[in-house]
């Protein structure tokens, strides 16, 4: 029986570059959807205004974008972003594919050391933060592709997240390393004065000491509208049957009479200074 025929081994050459392998990570999927599934092109005079208009689909774009120079890599990149929030749909994904290549190298940095499950995430957030930047920033400022990514990969890293100040379990922990307030007990500050409160207990104060200046109801009702309650002074004054002029100086006193109560000199406003009234002689006038 003669023996199977054996295959003649073929030789590499001629047979071209060989096939890359399949990126299956989220962001390779993206970008071979982007490759296979949308029929979509720029033409080539985007990037280069002597070349004759010829479309050019995703990669093709993608290559000659990654070749030029910087200030034409910002024109063909302003081109497809003004053409994404115009348009949206396929042209995200258009722009996703485009920037395949520096979104999988930041992928690699923020995925080094996860698990399968949270490094796709990691994917998934890269490429939304990078939309989201796509149709969020200045695109006339230079250097657009990098401060694009850039913002896509802080936002998805969290390297410039506000970390949440600490939290204490106050039953959890023994009394000596309780947080306590400057001003006292902790509950007590809890139930601390309202500041109507404090405004009533102040017209209280000044309206017992004999000797100095009272507080009127007219003059706690202008603070307490305006300054508390956020009313404007036309309208305080209107109901209390002032005008303006006079509701403001009597405004103004009383604010004074209660930063000296409270003791914060620091608010009470300095007395404008008149200058002197020039006399003249007799004789000159």
């Amino acid at each position: 029986m003669p023996a199977p025929h054996q295959p003649t081994p073929l030789s590499d050459a001629g047979l071209g570059p060989p096939r890359r392998r399949a990126d299956l990570t989220v962001l390779g999927q993206i970008e071979t959807q982007a490759r296979t599934r949308i029929a979509l092109d720029i033409p080539s005079n985007v990037v280069d205004p002597d070349m004759p208009p010829t479309p050019l689909p995703m990669v093709d774009f993608r290559l000659h974008v990654m070749r030029a120079p910087g200030p034409i890599r910002d024109r063909a990149w302003r081109h497809l972003a003004e053409t994404a929030r115009a348009h949206r749909g396929d042209w995200n994904l258009y722009a996703l594919g485009v920037a395949y290549p520096k979104l999988r190298t930041q992928a690699n940095k923020l995925t080094a050391h996860l698990a399968p499950g949270p490094a796709a995430q990691a994917h998934y957030t890269l490429a939304i933060e990078f939309l989201f930047a796509l149709h969020r920033l200045d695109l006339t400022t230079p250097q657009l592709f990098p401060r694009l990514t850039d913002a896509a990969y802080t936002h998805a890293s969290g390297r410039k997240r506000q970390h949440p100040p600490p939290l204490y379990d106050l039953d959890a922990l023994p009394d000596d390393r309780i947080p306590r307030s400057e001003h006292g007990n902790p509950e007590a500050d809890a139930n601390q004065e309202t500041v109507h409160d404090v405004l009533n207990r102040l017209v209280a104060q000044a309206n017992t000491r004999t000797g100095r200046q009272t507080i009127s109801d007219t003059q706690a009702t202008l603070i307490r509208r305006t300054y508390l309650n956020g009313e404007t002074l036309r309208a305080v004054a209107a109901d209390l049957h002032l005008s303006e002029p006079s509701a403001s100086k009597q405004r103004s006193r009383v604010a004074t009479t209660i930063a000296r109560l409270l003791g914060r000199h620091d608010l009470i406003e300095p007395t404008p200074i008149r200058p002197a009234a020039r006399y003249d002689p007799p004789e000159q006038r």
